[in-house]
């Protein structure tokens, strides 16, 4: 793990900015950088990788609950159950926000603020994938 002086102040802005744009600007600078013939620095792919990651696992974990919650919608007596977990997790909370979605906000949040300072950005789980796929 680098410290705060090793990283560069551009890496750090890239990283800011991919966890805003949920991967998409760190995305498109590591193409310029591959057209370029430039490598990206390793806090740089860190910090893409891990944030595509989790917005491509939020994506999947919401088709494949969606998927499920449907199917078990048609079942009798589980429809109930289902609706009211349904209803409970997708309630406006803050500014029209479900609780979901101001979680998946403040990680991302989360994640921009400590990549800005210079560290390694830390999701339990997710973290140490990423880990095992960078080595």
């Amino acid at each position: 793990m680098p410290n705060r002086s090793t990283v560069r102040l551009s890496d750090r802005l890239v990283s800011l900015l991919t966890y805003l744009t949920v991967g998409w600007a760190g995305l498109i600078y590591c193409i310029i950088l591959y057209i370029q013939k430039k490598t990206p620095s390793h806090f740089l792919r860190y910090n893409v990788f891990q944030s595509i990651f989790v917005s491509l696992l939020y994506f999947v974990l919401c088709m494949v609950l969606g998927f499920v919650f449907n199917l078990l919608l048609n079942i009798p007596f589980i429809n109930s159950i289902i609706s009211w977990f349904i209803l409970i997790f997708n309630r406006p909370v803050l500014f029209e926000y479900s609780v979901i979605q101001v979680f998946m906000i403040g990680l991302f949040f989360y994640m921009a603020i400590v990549s800005l300072l210079g560290k390694y950005p830390r999701v339990y789980w997710v973290s140490k994938i990423i880990d095992n796929a960078a080595r």
